[in-house]
């Protein structure tokens, strides 16, 4: 019996390391991850390490606009961060945002700066490796966590323009592809979807309405896990959906929002950070984006938060020692 047990400690040592993911299986559990940004920031001589540079955009000190960290575990973005005109941004290092259930992140947050003591504005965005759409068949996943701030001690309807935008050929307003925003500035209060192509633009609220800044506020400090849909589809309409705040990581029957295109024709070449122009004063706090991921399956951009890998062995040692043990007695 003892001989027994001995055989099946390595197996049972070997499966806890791959659950620990220090094992030889370790690097396949991200096989259809196309990209993961934490925003990690440190040493910028380090390009290889996805690393951003820290800075103020109100001094215009090491802004977004011209970084180009690289960003895998694939080549999906080709090229710097672009900005938008005079709308900087920048990375800051203060702790990740955190959201149940749902892994640390190690590196910063691209967060919004109140400047000249009445305005929050910045747009930024990046380039997509080839693009998305107007090929063949196919289903990517993105997600982010993300605050849209509050109007703090402002005027809670001047609220402005805050989001995160998808574009078709540039970056800004005019070649807008995918917005999940609000917007005071076209009367929209409530967080919404809008999916714009040559054909038009269509606009849905996210849960059916209700979410203004004041609801989307309440809940894990403001902090929201976002996953977007796209299904590009060369003979059928593409189709966009929103799930806001999915619990565990298998995609759910019905999305918060969802519209598809009927002709078939969106297409993404530029994917943004988190863009807000508020103008209401010095008193709203701005929002912030992190944690941003590209993938092929629900479940790999909706990562499950687990515990430390020494932890993970430490207890399966302990169970290991402890099934020994009575198999002997």
């Amino acid at each position: 019996m003892t001989t027994s047990t001995n055989n099946k400690l390595p197996r049972l040592m070997g499966a806890l390391l791959v659950i620990a993911g220090i094992g030889s299986l370790g690097g396949t559990s991200h096989a259809t991850l196309l990209a993961y940004d934490p925003f990690k920031y440190g040493d910028v001589a380090v390009p290889s390490e996805g690393q951003y540079a820290i800075g103020d955009e109100a001094s215009g000190v090491n802004v977004l606009g011209g970084q180009n960290p690289t960003v895998g575990p694939t080549a999906f973005y080709t090229g710097p961060w672009i900005q938008s005109g005079g709308d900087s941004q920048a990375v800051k290092a203060i702790p990740s945002l955190a959201y149940p259930d749902f892994p640390l992140g190690v590196g910063g947050v691209q967060e919004e700066t109140v400047q000249f003591n009445c305005c929050t504005f910045g747009r930024s965005g990046r380039a997509i490796a080839g693009g998305l759409g107007g090929g063949g068949a196919r289903t990517v996943y993105e997600s982010f966590l993300i605050n849209f701030g509050t109007q703090g001690t402002d005027a809670p309807t001047d609220f402005g323009m805050r989001g995160h935008e998808l574009w078709n050929g540039g970056v800004g307003d005019s070649f807008k592809a995918v917005d999940l925003f609000v917007n005071h500035f076209s009367g929209v209060e409530d967080l919404s979807l809008t999916v714009t192509t040559g054909s038009g633009a269509s606009t849905v609220a996210v849960g059916g309405g209700g979410l203004d800044l004041n609801a989307l506020a309440a809940s894990n400090d403001g902090v929201h896990l976002v996953v977007m849909k796209y299904e590009f589809n060369p003979i059928a309409p593409d189709v966009v959906s929103v799930y806001l705040d999915p619990t565990g990581n298998v995609e759910p029957l019905t999305p918060d929002a969802q519209i598809a295109v009927p002709t078939s024709d969106l297409f993404i070449t530029h994917q943004g950070a988190f863009t807000n122009f508020t103008f209401s004063g010095s008193g709203h706090v701005p929002g912030a984006i992190d944690e941003i991921r590209w993938g092929e399956t629900f479940a790999t951009v909706r990562p499950l938060g687990v515990p430390e890998p020494a932890s993970l062995v430490l207890l399966g040692l302990g169970i290991t020692v402890n099934l020994a043990t009575r198999r002997r007695a």
